[in-house]
């Protein structure tokens, strides 16, 4: 368990109506709880106590600051948008409102790198299908990293290098996809040969919907997918039950944020 006293929520500025609303509803509860609220800026957060935990999102200023906190040990959480029941950006069921959305927190990485051995109670609840492994398909569907997460991952060329490393190894169709496409996930899945991503949700998405997938290893897809490339004319597909389960337990709904749950829950 994580004591919430030592949270450090950082809070950017420039958000819009529904996250501002959302970051101070969660502020609130982490002050409430003994925590501190950090809206001054990411270089405020050099000068918090070694005990304390920075909880923080996808804000390409903490770039620099994350990858020293790598390298010295520190420990940080990560949040942002769940893997399933989202209600903003997804192809799979949507949850019915922002508070009973789903958000993913983890402890010192961007999404889940391990499977834990967890009932599959919370999955269930979530009433999300999960279709059959397609195989023998065609096309490669590449899913291009927005600009605010290459910013924040630093991948600013990944779809320039991405494309040019499937030329070498495969002969197969490429259809290129943003977040903003207006074709859906599932169209574009359909009858493809695996997706590849570095490390969108979308990944997480098409091993729900049956597409195979090649991806980053920060991608909670690769516990399930492979991240090497020039394997992509081998994709896996292996039993996704224990990893559904495990992902269900590494995501929260606001309620779950603010009483406690997700500091008793978090690993």
């Amino acid at each position: 368990m994580i004591e919430p006293s030592r949270i450090v929520f950082y809070h950017p500025s420039g958000l819009r109506s529904f996250k501002e609303k959302l970051f101070l509803r969660i502020g609130a509860a982490i002050t409430k709880n003994g925590g501190e609220v950090i809206k001054t800026g990411a270089e405020a957060l050099r000068h918090i106590r070694p005990d304390q935990i920075p909880l923080i999102g996808c804000s390409p200023e903490l770039t620099k600051l994350i990858s020293e906190w790598r390298q010295s040990g520190r420990s940080w959480a990560y949040w942002d948008r769940g893997y399933a029941r989202r209600v903003f950006a997804t192809w799979l069921p949507r949850a019915a409102s922002v508070e009973t959305s789903f958000y993913r927190v983890h402890l010192n990485s961007f999404q889940m790198q391990s499977i834990r051995n967890v009932p599959d109670d919370r999955w269930a609840a979530l009433r999300t299908d999960v279709m059959p492994w397609q195989k023998n398909g065609g096309h490669i569907v590449v899913a291009a990293p927005t600009k605010s997460y290459s910013r924040f991952h630093e991948t600013r060329d990944w779809i320039a290098d991405t494309i040019d490393a499937l030329a070498r190894v495969t002969d197969r169709q490429l259809v290129i996809r943003d977040k903003e496409s207006k074709r859906s996930l599932q169209s574009d899945l359909d009858g493809a040969h695996c997706l590849v991503t570095h490390g969108s949700i979308a990944a997480v998405e098409s091993v729900i919907l049956g597409c195979p997938v090649f991806v980053h290893p920060d991608s909670a897809a690769a516990l399930v997918g492979r991240t090497d490339m020039n394997m992509v004319e081998k994709p896996v597909y292996p039993d996704r039950q224990p990893w559904l389960n495990a992902l269900s337990y590494a995501q929260f709904n606001e309620a779950e944020l603010v009483d406690g749950t997700l500091w008793r829950m978090l690993s």
